[in-house]
C-alpha cells in the first residue's frame, strides 16, 4: 500500500501538510498542520535529514512514515507520493529526504519517492497490442544527442523490447544523429528529419503513436506560454543557443493525447524545475498526461546521459514484467526510477547529487493498460479511451480566451475519432 502526503497552499506564504494514504490506520489521517517548505540548505545529506524531521512534526505523517519505513528489506515496493497542490512545496527537492537509519529513502527500492500533480485528471484504460512505440525528439541546440540515441538502441536490443517487438522513430535535426541512425541499419528503428514549424512537428509526433516519448530539447516560454524548444537545421549550423522550433505545452499535449501515451521523458534542461510557476514536467501531468519526468536542476549532460542509459532497461522491463498477461494491470512507473537513480548516486550520494533531479509526476489515478491478442477488439476500446479523453480536454477549454485554431483542431479529432470508432464497430 502507498503512502500519500498532501501539500497544499495557505494564503500565499503558507503551506499545510496532511497525511492522505497510509499503510496502515493512523490517528489524524487528513488533518491539515502549517509547515515550514523553506530551503534549509546545506548538504544533501543534512538538507534531506532536515526535511524529513519537518515532515514528522505532524504526528499522523510520522507515523505514517514510521510505519512505511518499518518494512523488511525483502518487502516490495512502497512508495512515498508527494501532492503537490503548493508552489512552494514543490520546489523542494523532497527526493533528498534521509533517514539517520536507512540513509537517502529513494535510493532504496522499497522507498521511491513521486510526485502527484496538482489537478488531477481522471486517466482512460489504455489497450496494448504490440509493438510497442517509443519516439525519440533529440534536437537540443548546443547538445548533441548522439548519447541519448545511443541508450536507446542500446535498451530496444534487450530481451525485454523485444519481446514488446519495439520499435523506436528518431525525430531530429542533428546530423550525427541521423548518421547514427543510418549506420544502424535496423528495420525496428526509423528516423525522420525535424521539421521547421512546431506543427508540422506536432503532426510527425501524433503520427508516430508512441506510447513512451523522450525529449531532447530546451525549456522555457515564449510569449508568457510555456514551450519547448528543438533546434531545427538552420539552428545546428548557425550555432544557435536555443531552438527556433518552439512547441507550446497546450499543442504538445493536444499532441500526444490522440495516442494515449504511458510515459514522457523531458530531458530538457530545468523542465522540473518550480518558481512561480508549475514546472513544465509538472504542467504536463496537469494538464492530463498520465506520467512525466523531468529534471529538477540544469544538470552535466553525462549525468543526463547516464540516466538514460540505465532508465530505459527499466522502463521495458517494467512494461514487460506489467503486460506478460492477457488482461488489464496496472503500470506503477515509481519503482522503475530507482535503479537509475543509484546508477547516478554511484558509490557515494552524499557526494553528488544528480541522482535527486529528475522528478516524476503521476496522476492520482493509476495507469491501467489491458494486453490483449485480439488487435480488432483492441483498436476499438483504444478509440474510444482516446475519444473519452479528448472530450474531457476540450470540456477544460473556454472558448473565450483559447486560441480558435486549437479548438477546431480538437474539434477535428472529436470528429475524427467518433466517426472511426462508428466505422469499427460496424
Amino acid at each position: 500500500m502507498r503512502t500519500v502526503l498532501g501539500f497544499e497552499p495557505l494564503g500565499n506564504e503558507r503551506t499545510v501538510l496532511k497525511l492522505r494514504e497510509a499503510p496502515a490506520n493512523i490517528p489524524g489521517l487528513g488533518a491539515n498542520r502549517v509547515t515550514d517548505v523553506s530551503d534549509p540548505g546545506g548538504t544533501a545529506s543534512s538538507r534531506g535529514e532536515a526535511l524529513l524531521k519537518r515532515l514528522c512534526r505532524h504526528p499522523a505523517v510520522s507515523q505514517g512514515l514510521s510505519a512505511a519505513l518499518a518494512q523488511p528489506p525483502a518487502a516490495g515496493p512502497t512508495p512515498l507520493y508527494l501532492h503537490m497542490v503548493s508552489n512552494l512545496a514543490d520546489q523542494l527537492p523532497w527526493e533528498q529526504l534521509r533517514s539517520t537509519a536507512q540513509g537517502f529513502i529513494t535510493l532504496d527500492a522499497r522507498w521511491p519517492i513521486v510526485r502527484i500533480a496538482a489537478i488531477r485528471s481522471p486517466v482512460d484504460r489504455r489497450t496494448f497490442t504490440p509493438p510497442l512505440r517509443i519516439v525519440a525528439v533529440l534536437s537540443a541546440a548546443g547538445r548533441t544527442g548522439v548519447s541519448q540515441l545511443e541508450a536507446l538502441l542500446a535498451a530496444c536490443a534487450l530481451p525485454d523490447a523485444r519481446a514488446l517487438d519495439t520499435r523506436l522513430h528518431v525525430i531530429s535535426a542533428e546530423r550525427a544523429v541521423l548518421d547514427r541512425v543510418a549506420a544502424a541499419g535496423r528495420p525496428d528503428v526509423t528516423a525522420d528529419v525535424l521539421p521547421g514549424t512546431a506543427p508540422e512537428l506536432a503532426k510527425r509526433i501524433t503520427a508516430a503513436k508512441p506510447h513512451l516519448v523522450h525529449l531532447l530539447c530546451h525549456g522555457g516560454a515564449a510569449g508568457g506560454v510555456r514551450t519547448l524548444a528543438f533546434a531545427h537545421t538552420a539552428d545546428f549550423d548557425a550555432g544557435e543557443p536555443v531552438g527556433s522550433v518552439q512547441l507550446k505545452l497546450p499543442d504538445l499535449v493536444v499532441a500526444l493525447i490522440p495516442c494515449a501515451p504511458w510515459l514522457v521523458v523531458l530531458g530538457a534542461c530545468q523542465t522540473a524545475q518550480t518558481s512561480d510557476t508549475l514546472s513544465l514536467a509538472h504542467d504536463l501531468v496537469s494538464q492530463g498526461l498520465p506520467a512525466v519526468a523531468g529534471m529538477r536542476r540544469l544538470i552535466d549532460l553525462n549525468d543526463t546521459d547516464r540516466f538514460c542509459a540505465a532508465l530505459y532497461p527499466e522502463v521495458l522491463a517494467t512494461v514487460r514484467g506489467t503486460l506478460k498477461d492477457p488482461g488489464e494491470h496496472e503500470i506503477d512507473w515509481a519503482a522503475t526510477f530507482t535503479a537509475p537513480r543509484q546508477a547516478l548516486a554511484r558509490d557515494d550520494p552524499a557526494e553528488t547529487d544528480a541522482w535527486s533531479d529528475p522528478v516524476l509526476y503521476l496522476q492520482d489515478d493509476p495507469l491501467r493498460i489491458a494486453a490483449s491478442s485480439a488487435a480488432d477488439s483492441s483498436e476499438l476500446a483504444n478509440l474510444q479511451g482516446r475519444l473519452d479523453t479528448h472530450e474531457r480536454f476540450r470540456a477544460t477549454l473556454d472558448p473565450a480566451t483559447t486560441d480558435p485554431a486549437l479548438l477546431a483542431q480538437v474539434d477535428a479529432l472529436i470528429a475524427d475519432l467518433r466517426a472511426r470508432l462508428a466505422e469499427a464497430g460496424r
